[in-house]
């Protein structure tokens, strides 16, 4: 037969464990990933998914042709040649869009493609920045030195050079080799 002290602590072991029960619902209920923040965000995501369907609803995308897209990348890969020197590519840059290589005759190349905005901008700067660009960017942001930059980058600093050229002629850098909006837009790319 159980004693008085031996239920007495039955009990006060049922009660702590009751309290750790309580305290374990209450933190998957109401913690940080809990039940109720987990339906709270299923509903504005719903609500932002609706959204979505009423905006495509209202403006629909012109679809995008595949000559749309051919016509912008060979310019921009013509843009590019010009810049680096290519004097058939400057000829053909200045006849097409009556302006030498620069960043005048990117925005008119941009403006001429039908394709959507973000869709024209993020092939520029896949093309005409690049993944070494956006570093170069990055470390010239940060105070970095040319020679620096190019030991980091691996290229010969030779090549760095002529790419922060190519990067300020485009206007992705200042005349300070600081990153204009152009340029730190290219850096979330």
């Amino acid at each position: 037969m159980i004693g008085g002290e031996e239920l007495e602590l039955v009990w006060t072991i049922n009660v702590i464990l009751m309290a750790f029960v309580v305290v374990l619902l209450a933190v998957m209920l109401w913690g940080r990933s809990g039940i109720l923040r987990q339906r709270k965000l299923e509903k504005e995501i719903e609500e932002l998914r609706n959204k979505l369907v009423e905006y495509a609803k209202a403006k629909p995308v012109a679809p995008m042709s595949g000559s749309d897209l051919y016509e912008l990348v060979k310019d921009l890969e013509t843009l590019r040649s010009a810049i680096a020197g290519a004097k058939i590519c400057q000829r053909t840059i200045l006849k097409k869009y009556k302006t030498r290589p620069g960043a005048e005759a990117l925005e008119k190349i941009l403006a001429r493609s039908k394709l959507p905005e973000p869709v024209k901008q993020r092939l520029a700067d896949e093309f005409l920045v690049g993944e070494a660009g956006r570093e170069i960017i990055r470390l010239l942001d940060r105070g970095e030195t040319i020679e620096r930059i190019s030991a980091e980058v691996g290229m010969p600093l030779i090549v760095t050079k002529s790419q922060i050229t190519r990067l300020q002629i485009l206007g992705y850098l200042d005349g300070r080799l600081k990153p204009t909006e152009k340029g730190r837009r290219a850096l979330q790319a």
